[in-house]
Formats: structure tokens, sequence, C-alpha cells
């Protein structure tokens, strides 16, 4: 079962089945003719087996980046990124760093970064930067860009000219060389602490002229292209472009790799193929999210069926009668006056809708009459018998049968002078 809604033409870019040994367990591309492990002959039938990424979304992203992306062509890799862009994240609800307080979905750390409960963006937890301290992850895509973006708190700022605090970036592998970040600069022209592009590869710098101050949260985004120019986003606007050294970044942290002065924390970090972009009661979100995350996100409760929700036409139809009462202003009880000649409980099963032109009512009624001399009797309504009188039916007319059963004649035609 594909764990998200796909459209056919992304579908089809992945693979119906996976091939595995049945004798050595070894996964094989269906364009070998043994095993490799044992050299058993492939048999395409025999041995196909539902793919490993139809396990879960995040198995099913995995797979696209790491296994499926490098086969495609580049108009291919743009269609795959519309449904599968985010690489990396953590911070939100249900991360490592949120319920285990710790970055062991990172896969290392620089100085003595810190997991603190002192402030969040989201949830309770952010990492604590207030040294050269970074936490990095292995990325690994073949998108011409690549986005990270976090939310970052400044405890404090630069007093000193040329001191910064580190915000998030990318860097060369291993971790190792000249990283290219956000960072909250002091300004030596001006001596104001100000958001800036630092790229240490060729010592450059753009520096915007956005001030930060210490006491709020604010969104930071930065685009980096191999060769190519970055960029710095603010709030979700862009301020400031840098030129890329023509480098492999396979590594991307959130912190401050050089020349720090000041504390800040960060959180709600995503790295992605494509432009990220704040998050915000309104976002637009994508589709891979799942249905019960986004109706969490809209509020709508569980409970409530999507078709119900979405599709009118299989929403219960008592939902509304007493609604439509209330809005005609009908009574719901009612006083019948009847002279019959015995004391007769029956029940109609017939078109009670023919008598009432209603549609989503109960076609079953009891109906107890009183025969002999004429007496009043209240009855309580069950769905809207009280439209009959409101309406001012004229009833068809009734018999006794043989049996002592009462007939509805049918096949006269009811006279309506109601409105």
């Amino acid at each position: 079962m594909i764990p998200v809604k796909l459209p056919k033409e992304v579908l089809n870019l992945f693979p119906t089945w996976e091939y595995r040994c049945p004798r050595c367990s070894t996964y094989v591309e269906s364009n070998k003719s043994f095993c490799p492990n044992c050299k058993t002959p492939f048999d395409e039938k025999k041995w196909r087996v539902p793919p490993r990424f139809l396990k879960s979304h995040d198995a099913m992203s995995k797979y696209a980046h790491k296994v499926l992306a490098p086969k495609l062509t580049p108009k291919q890799r743009e269609l795959l990124f519309q449904y599968f862009t985010d690489l990396f994240s953590d911070g939100q609800a249900g991360s490592t760093m949120e319920t285990s307080s710790n970055f062991d979905a990172w896969d290392g750390t620089t100085g003595n970064p810190e997991v603190s409960t002192n402030q969040a963006h989201h949830g309770s937890n952010s990492a604590r930067i207030n040294a050269v301290e970074t936490v990095y992850k292995n990325i690994t895509s073949t998108a011409e860009a690549r986005h990270i973006r976090c939310y970052v708190y400044f405890v404090s700022l630069p007093t000193s000219n040329n001191y910064q605090v580190g915000i998030c970036g990318f860097a060369p592998a291993g971790f190792h060389g000249y990283p290219f970040f956000a960072t909250a600069y002091k300004d030596p022209a001006d001596s104001k602490v100000k958001f800036a592009l630092r790229d240490a590869y060729f010592n450059n710098w753009s520096i915007t002229s956005i001030q930060p101050s210490s006491g709020q949260w604010y969104c930071v985004e930065v685009k980096y292209v191999k060769g190519g120019t970055g960029s710095i986003e603010i709030g979700g606007n862009p301020e400031a472009t840098l030129g890329c050294p023509n480098v492999n970044t396979d590594y991307a942290f959130i912190g401050s790799p050089e020349g720090t002065q000041g504390e800040a924390h960060i959180d709600c970090i995503v790295v992605a193929d494509t432009h990220i972009g704040q998050e915000t009661t309104t976002q637009t979100y994508t589709k891979t999210w799942t249905t019960d995350a986004l109706f969490k996100k809209l509020g709508i409760p569980k409970t409530l069926g999507v078709d119900a929700a979405f599709q009118k036409q299989d929403t219960l139809k008592t939902f509304g009668i007493n609604a439509d009462f209330l809005k005609r202003d009908l009574i719901k009880s009612f006083t019948v006056d009847a002279r019959f000649g015995a004391l007769i409980t029956q029940t109609i099963a017939r078109q009670i809708d023919v008598l009432l032109k209603k549609l989503d009512v109960t076609k079953n009624f009891g109906l107890d009459a009183y025969f002999g001399s004429g007496e009043a009797e209240t009855y309580s309504i069950t769905f809207g018998l009280s439209a009959i009188f409101a309406y001012k039916v004229r009833l068809p007319e009734l018999w006794l049968d043989e049996n002592g059963k009462i007939v509805l004649n049918t096949s006269k035609p009811y006279t309506w002078v109601g409105s």
C-alpha cells in the first residue's frame, strides 16, 4: 500500500517490485542473471516481493532521494522532488530533540552544544549555542540546490566588531573546510549587529540591513547552490545573496563554526531540496502529509468522516431535521381529534415521503387512533409529523379491511393546501 497519495506519473517512477533471492534473502537488481551473493539463477516471477519503501513515507522518501533520484533525468527529478522534498528535520514534535533531549538524529557535534528547555519555538526544547559549537547532519541529494531553515532566538548578541553568532548553513564533506552559513554579525562599518551570509571558503560576506534583537524568534533560511548563487531569507523575505564556492557541501549544520560571541537557541530545523518557508497557521502543506496530520493542523476532529466533511451527499440525513424545523417554526407536538369505531394501534410502512414530500424522514411511524366517542390525544413527534399539520395536508382516504387493519388509498392524488 502506498503510504501517501501520489499522482500516477510519480508512482510510475518507482519500481513495481523488488527482487529477493529466496536462498540467501539478498535483494537483487532485475537486470542480473544470478544472485551476486549465492549465485542462485535469477527467477523474476519467483523472486519478486513488495518494495521495502512501501513500509512508510519516511522509507519511501529515503528511497526517492538515495536510490531513485540518481537514476532519473533532470526533468523526472524535478517532478519527484515536488512530493519528496524534506531531507531531514529536528526540533518538531516527535523529534529526538523533543522526545529524548539529545542530538541522536544528527551525525555529530563540535564543541559542546546542548539541548535546552529555556526556550523553544515549538514544543519544549531547542539547541543552545554559546561558543564555537555546531550540530551537523550528512545530507545526500542530487538536487541542484539545497535549503536549511530554522528558528533562532538570541539570548545575547556580539558586542565586539567582527564577532558573530552562527545560525545555520552547509559545510564540505566530513565537516572540515570552509562552511557557508547565516549568522548574526557585528559589522565593523557601523558597529551594528546584522543578519549576514558568510562564505568562509573565499572569506566573503553579504550583510543585510536587518538588525536582530535579543528576546524574540526569527525564521532564517539559507539556500546553497554549488558554484552558483546562495541566499538568505529572514522572516520569509529575501534579504541578501552571495556566490557559493564550487564545493560539495555534504553536511547541513546549526550553530557557530567560528568567531562566536553571544548566545542563541535554535529550533524547528528542516533541510530540503526546495524552498521551505516559514511555519504559519496558513501554511500550504505538501502532498506528502497524511490525512490525520492535515486534519490536526486544520483543527478538524478525527471523528469527522472525510465524506461527511467534504461530500455533502454522504452526510447523514438526520443531521439537519431539528434545525430545519426551527427555521420553519414548526411545532413539535400536536393534538388530533379522532372519531373512529374501535381502538387500534397500527404501523403504516408505506411511502410516507409521498405524504410529507420529504426524502430525509423515517418511513415508519406509529398511529394510535381512538375509536368511539370523540376524544383528543396528544402525540409525541418522532421525525416530523407536525409537518403534516403545519402544512395543512388533507390526508388521503383510509378504511378498515376485513382483518381490521387500516388501508391507505394511494391511488388518489393528495391535495396540498399549505405552503
